[in-house]
């Protein structure tokens, strides 16, 4: 893909430690491309993750994460998006494992993350944990993707069948970071009738509809806020403040956790989201077309007026004219 420096997606992005006092290990980035030089079919990629573990060592992995997954998908060609997220996040678990072990104050650090990837309109999505991404259409909240609870201590007493504690050797059980194989979900939770919805990866590549609002916030946000709260913030606010505004009413309310939303939104009646440059050859056929149809245009009319012309030739109209007479008789002269 191209990195592109303008989107046709705006996007509103804030993050916020919260009011625990610890340090904010969420960590998000948002990228713009067009996947080729003729095409500019526009795509958008958005992550954040929440980093897990004591002494900064969460911050540690999130970066690590986004930067990882963000690499990936940037060097791809958009050609299979989920396949291509699942690799990028493998990757990312495979890269924070590898550096928890290389220092003794990061070991057992993990992340959780949420992709969200517009390829045009469509959305793919990839998660793992327990952030959540939101789709407002309208006046209807939806989460899309299905959560996974992070287990409330990283380091648990595991009680045995014969009532001996034993330490869990691998406490992130899947997350990036576990020695387990990460466990991601590609299920897109989106039901059009509100009846109920069922997560799918069949839903994958989900048509986004004009004026459309996705949510990725981090569970600090999704456990403090209740839907219709970020119904009437997301529905209500503009682009700019949207994100902020979530945040700010999160911590109004008393959020403890570190706190993060991005905030995109697709564009109003007939999007750009396919910005095709000049194509010089189609322009200058174009060009020669025209010329050629004036051109018989010019040649029939011409075949037209000399058919008339020789089918009403015109009347010669004789003129009268005096021819001197030759005489012999002299003019007598006047005296």
């Amino acid at each position: 893909m191209i990195p592109a420096e303008y989107s046709p997606f705006p996007v509103s992005m804030s993050s916020h430690a919260g009011k625990g006092g610890q340090v904010n290990e969420d960590r998000y980035r948002v990228e713009s491309f067009f996947l080729d030089e003729e095409e500019k079919v526009a795509s958008l990629f958005a992550i954040l993750a929440d980093g897990i573990g004591a002494h900064r060592a969460g911050q540690v992995a999130a970066e690590l994460a986004v930067e990882t997954i963000t690499r990936a998908v940037a060097h791809s060609d958009a050609s299979q998006p989920t396949g291509i997220l699942q690799a990028a996040i493998v990757q990312a678990g495979q890269a924070v494992l590898y550096r928890s072990e290389s220092r003794r104050e990061w070991k057992g650090m993990g992340s959780t993350c949420l992709c969200a990837w517009l390829v045009g309109d469509r959305l793919y999505m990839a998660s793992v944990g327990n952030s959540r991404l939101f789709l407002l259409r309208g006046r209807r909240l939806q989460q899309l993707n299905v959560v996974h609870q992070l287990p409330r201590d990283v380091s648990p007493a595991v009680e045995h069948k014969r009532g001996r504690k034993k330490v869990d050797d691998d406490p992130l059980r899947g997350y990036l970071g576990s020695k387990a194989p990460v466990e991601i979900d590609l299920r897109l939770a989106f039901d059009a009738s509100g009846q109920g919805r069922r997560g799918s990866q069949k839903i994958q590549g989900l048509p986004l509809l004009p004026n459309d609002r996705l949510l990725l916030c981090t569970d600090g946000l999704g456990d403090t806020l209740k839907p219709n709260e970020i119904l009437e913030i997301l529905g209500d606010r503009q682009m700019d403040s949207a994100a902020p505004d979530l945040v700010q009413f999160a911590l109004e309310k008393g959020a403890h956790d570190n706190l993060t939303a991005v905030v995109i939104g697709i564009p109003p009646a007939s999007p750009p989201l396919r910005g095709e440059p000049i194509n010089w050859r189609r322009a200058l056929a174009s060009v020669l077309l025209f010329g050629l149809l004036v051109f018989l245009g010019l040649f029939a009319w011409w075949l037209w007026i000399s058919r008339i012309l020789s089918l009403n030739p015109p009347t010669l109209t004789p003129i009268d004219t005096l021819t001197p007479v030759a005489t012999n008789t002299a003019i007598p002269d006047n005296e």
